[in-house]
Parts: structure tokens; sequence; C-alpha cells
């Protein structure tokens, strides 16, 4: 049973040239070796005006600056930075917290502007990115990169100046891993996927190493529960997108080898319980009530990660990436308070300040 792949070239009414790949009945899966390495080829002949965007609504610029960054992903990432800031042992400052939060969101924003820059043809391809403002040629290439450039100098100047140098090189490097590694391999190798979780592992490094100007071993056990989950959560989301995937040749793991998928899927469920209740502990990453406390969100990870892995259809992966969704954030929040506790003085003030008190009253004393 051999799968036979056809690239049929069609012209869509995006102006870009689609590369549709069409597949016998009996195909069982996708192969790695089948895949076309060509680049769709992008025209001109609804070539944007450069100045174009000047007469857009002022709305209108920002909704297409909002989605050039990937706002929602953007918060995502700069909350994990958060959340590593928090759980990092030492007086919490809200000016540094500020700078740090902020200045990664500037760099996954920028990260993101990269991504669509570089992907436009093969998100041309996709029902779930044709509407990208570059790919329906609301913004031209050069703005992207003039915003993509904007935003990373901000935000790199921000953690520089805000946190410390080690914050801000550890934000450069992900932007270089994202644009410069994670977002060409798509197209090349399955690898792909791992290169992004270690993308997703590194924001919270840049939270732990704003507050304590290092990395030590609880840092990186922390950034390896982020990279853990996000197999589960990027399996979980890209099952039902495989369509999309491989109509643009992306080389993701659901698509070109679905076993591994499915594999991967249930090993890291299971890493993230032994992370959270051996390795945070150990490393003084939080308390060991953390180590009790988290059995139950892991506990239903590894169900839904084995149920995804035993019937992989649209329910089980759905449910499994609605419930990622909600893991990442109950998990940090447990983590801060594990690591902090209700009596922590540091902690106390810090949401005190945030509270919008001029005074820092101490109950604890």
């Amino acid at each position: 049973m051999c799968l036979r792949l056809h690239n049929v070239i069609q012209l869509n009414s995006l102006g870009w040239v689609r590369f549709a790949a069409t597949y016998s009945k009996d195909t069982p899966r996708l192969k790695n070796e089948l895949f076309s390495h060509a680049a769709p080829v992008s025209l001109t002949y609804k070539k944007t005006k450069s100045d174009e965007w000047t007469k857009m609504s002022h709305n209108g610029l920002i909704n297409g600056y909002l989605q050039l960054s990937k706002h929602r992903l953007s918060l995502l990432i700069a909350s994990t930075a958060a959340g590593g800031y928090m759980v990092a042992p030492g007086y919490i400052d809200a000016k540094t917290f500020a700078a740090c939060t902020l200045g990664t969101m500037l760099m996954s924003a920028s990260a993101n502007a990269c991504n669509h820059l570089l992907e436009a043809p093969y998100d041309a391809q996709m029902k779930r990115t044709q509407s990208r403002v570059l790919v329906v040629h609301r913004f031209t290439p050069l703005h992207a990169l003039t915003f993509a450039g904007i935003t990373s100098i901000t935000g790199t100047a921000i953690l520089w100046a805000g946190c410390n140098p080690l914050t801000a090189a550890l934000g450069a490097l992900n932007l270089g891993l994202y644009a410069g590694v994670y977002t060409p391999l798509k197209r090349y190798h399955i690898g792909c996927t791992w290169a992004g979780a270690i993308v997703g592992a590194i924001p919270p490094l840049m939270g732990y190493a704003a507050l304590t100007g290092t990395l030590d071993p609880a840092a990186f056990v922390l950034a390896t529960i982020l990279y853990s989950w996000q197999f589960p959560h990027f399996n979980g989301l890209s099952w039902n997108l495989r369509g999309d995937y491989s109509r643009a040749g992306y080389r993701v793991m659901c698509v070109t080898d679905e076993g591994i998928c499915r594999r991967t899927t249930i090993r890291h469920s299971l890493a993230l319980l032994g992370l959270c209740s051996v390795a945070a502990p150990l490393t003084h990453l939080t308390s060991l009530n953390f180590a009790f406390l988290s059995i139950p969100l892991n506990a239903a990870m590894i169900y839904l990660s084995y149920s995804f892995y035993k019937n992989p259809d649209a329910k089980t992966s759905r449910n499994l990436f609605r419930y990622s969704l909600l893991y990442l954030p109950l998990i940090m929040i447990l983590m801060v308070i594990s690591s902090r506790g209700t009596s922590n003085v540091s902690f106390y003030n810090f949401c005190y300040t945030l509270a919008g008190s001029k005074t820092k009253p101490n109950p604890f004393t």
C-alpha cells in the first residue's frame, strides 16, 4: 500500500501558487520520504502598494499589528515568563517584573511577525491561516519586517535595562531559534517539533533569570516542565489540522509519523508527573507540598494523553488540547504558591503593590 503524492499547482484567489496534495484512499499515513521540499512561489499580480497601510483606519492598523504579533500566543508566552519570575527565589520587584513581562511579550511579537513573513506562501494554503495580514496583502513584507525589527530592539532593550543582560541574551537567543531554526525546519524535518518545544521552554528561564540573575538546576527543571507540556499541547492541537499541515508541506510530527506523535504525547505526560512530584521538590523549585498537590493535574493529563494514544481522533485530541490550556496556568499558580507560600513577605508586598496601595503593611510581623 503506497502513498501516491501529486503536486498540483493551483492559483488561488489570494495571489499565491498552491501546491495541492492528493492521496490515494488506501494511504495508511504520510511517509517522511515522500514529502516535497519545493517552496510555493509568490505571485505579484495582486501586489500591495507600499502606502496602502497608511489608508487603513486606526482600528484596522491596531488589529493588523495584533494579528501580526499573534497577541494571544504572545500573552501566553509572557505569562510563562511571569510565572518563572514569581517562582524564582528572591525579593520580587514590581518594576523588574513588569520589564520582564513586557520585554518577553515584545520579543514574542517580533518572532511571530518573522513567522508571518517567512510562512506567508504556506499560510495561503491552509484554511486556518488564509486570512493572515500578509496573505491577504493588508501589510507589505517590508512593513512586517520593520515591525519585527522595532519590537525586537525595544524588547531586548527593556530586558537589558529593566532586568539584566542574561535575560536579554535569552530573549535574543529565543528569537533566533524561533525564526532561524524552528520556522524553516518545519518544512524539512520532523525534529521541528522538538525545536519548537525548546523555544517554548526558554521564556520561564527568562523570568527566573530576571529575578536571580543566574540559572541553576531549579530553573532548568522549570524549563523542562514547560518543554514536556508542549508535546501533549501541540500534538492535541495539530492532530485535527493534519490536512492543512500536509497541504503546506510541513513535516510536523502528526503528519510525518502518527505513531511517534502518539507515543511522544504519552511519554511527556508521564514525564510531567516525575518532574512535578520528584524533580521540582528535590531542586527546591517548590516545596514538598507541590509534589502531592500537582498529582491530580498530572493524572488528568496522563489520562487524556492515554485516551489520545489508544484512540487518536478528533474528540480525544480536542479534549487533550483544551485541557493543556487549563493545565498550564493551574500548574504555574500552584508552583508559585508552593514556592512562595502565603506567609512570604516579598510575595505579599508584591501583590499589595499590584493592588494599587501606596503602603505595604506586613501582617506577619
